[in-house]
């Protein structure tokens, strides 16, 4: 499923066996089947593991993946590139970005309805998040919502460059929307993050 360069493999277990044994490999894909399509591998904690999830074993190691993100993973590898000052993984999804086909039916219900909804959307922003992030000195705008449901969000004022906006868009943003979108399926940051003195943290 996930093919693994014998050197990344060797690499992968050398760091892994550096963490503490609560800690797993993690494979997750934000914003998948839409052009702001970014894949990650990184620590978890064991405890995280759910019901959604899949465990691909390989010799030394096993790999978590969340089963949504399967079709987006095809043929996709991980490789170890050194440029002599450091060693850095690559993972490289090329159906990362393309839509499959369980997303039709999403797709065809927003875009059938997608100026209503971003209008909606962009009203409950403006009437339920930004108040919030006010206390903060800064606001999101609404870029644009994908034919896959996703939000594409800005950050504004001091809520650019802020070391909690991950955090923000994730516990806060996304949970917000979500309860009251029910057609959507996920927040996505695309603010180019310049931090200073304007930051919130």
């Amino acid at each position: 499923m996930i093919e693994i360069s014998l050197q990344a493999q060797k690499y992968l277990k050398k760091i892994l066996d550096k963490q503490k044994k609560s800690n797993i490999l993690r494979i997750s894909i934000e914003a998948p089947g839409t052009k702001y399509a970014t894949c990650k591998i990184f620590y978890d904690d064991i405890k995280n593991f759910n019901e959604k999830d899949i465990k691909i074993q390989y010799v030394d190691f096993n790999i978590f993946v969340d089963k949504s993100f399967i079709p987006y993973l095809k043929d996709s590898k991980i490789d170890l590139f050194d440029n002599d000052l450091e060693k850095q993984l690559m993972l490289m999804a090329p159906y990362a970005n393309q839509k499959n086909k369980k997303e039709n039916f999403h797709k065809q219900k927003i875009t059938k309805n997608k100026m209503f909804l971003f209008q909606e959307v962009d009203h409950y922003i403006h009437q339920y998040i930004n108040p919030m992030l006010l206390n903060h000195g800064g606001k999101i705008v609404l870029i644009d919502i994908t034919d896959a449901g996703i939000v594409m969000i800005e950050f504004l004022g001091g809520c650019n460059g802020c070391a909690m906006s991950s955090t923000t868009v994730k516990e806060g943003i996304e949970k917000k929307i979500l309860s009251n979108f029910s057609m959507l399926q996920g927040v996505q940051d695309v603010t180019k993050h310049n931090r200073g003195k304007h930051s919130f943290f």
